[in-house]
């Protein structure tokens, strides 16, 4: 009666059998990606340098970066005056440094999916010109952002990558006595790239 109890493979009833995940690795990697942002009508240019980490958060492997980005707007207007209206060519440099954090797991094949969020400054070279006369005033503010995405794995080093963000920071885009056009401030925009990132 209990050989047909010993007989074959006996496998405890809380054994779990699944396919075991890659795990995350500890990688430094340089990127750059370019795109457009829709509310400032402007293109932006990025760099970043950082590292994934050997961790993950519910299944997402983590990696932390450095970005910094660069963009830039000019603008003319016409000041109201009785007897003499006066023209304004108005300028602007933004450049977002930020920390952030992502996070990324395989969706099938070579493509991933990654998330995340980013703070730090933003700083600006702000200058106006009526004639002959000129005006500047630099700034620094607060910047945030919200990013998510797809990666492409071209091969071990290469990654081709594309997503969108929320990017925010209330840059100063004015400087007294001249009045603000509003036409360069930054505020809120969604910024639509496209990237490549390197492997070490």
């Amino acid at each position: 009666m209990a050989g047909p109890l010993w007989a074959g493979e006996v496998k405890s009833s809380k054994e779990v059998i699944s396919q075991p995940q890659e795990s995350c690795l500890y990688d430094w990697f340089i990127a750059g990606s370019g795109g457009y942002l829709v509310g400032f009508d402007e293109p932006m240019e990025t760099i970043q340098i950082g590292a994934d980490l050997p961790r993950n958060f519910a299944g997402w492997c983590m990696a932390t970066y450095l970005e910094v980005g660069y963009t830039q707007k000019d603008n003319d207007f016409i000041v109201p005056r009785q007897r003499l209206p006066f023209d304004v060519h108005e300028e602007i440099d933004i450049i977002p440094v930020t920390l952030n954090l992502k996070f990324e797991r395989p969706l099938t094949g070579n493509l991933n999916a990654y998330w995340g969020l980013g703070l730090g400054a933003a700083f600006s070279d702000y200058s106006a010109r009526v004639g002959a006369v000129k005006i500047s005033k630099d700034d620094t503010a607060f910047a945030a952002q919200l990013f998510a995405g797809l990666v492409y794995n071209v091969n071990k080093n290469f990654e081709v990558f594309g997503g969108a963000r929320w990017i925010y920071s209330d840059v100063t885009a004015s400087a007294p006595p001249i009045p603000a056009s509003g036409d360069l401030k930054f505020g809120s925009n969604a910024f639509f790239e496209l990237g490549l990132r390197y492997n070490f």
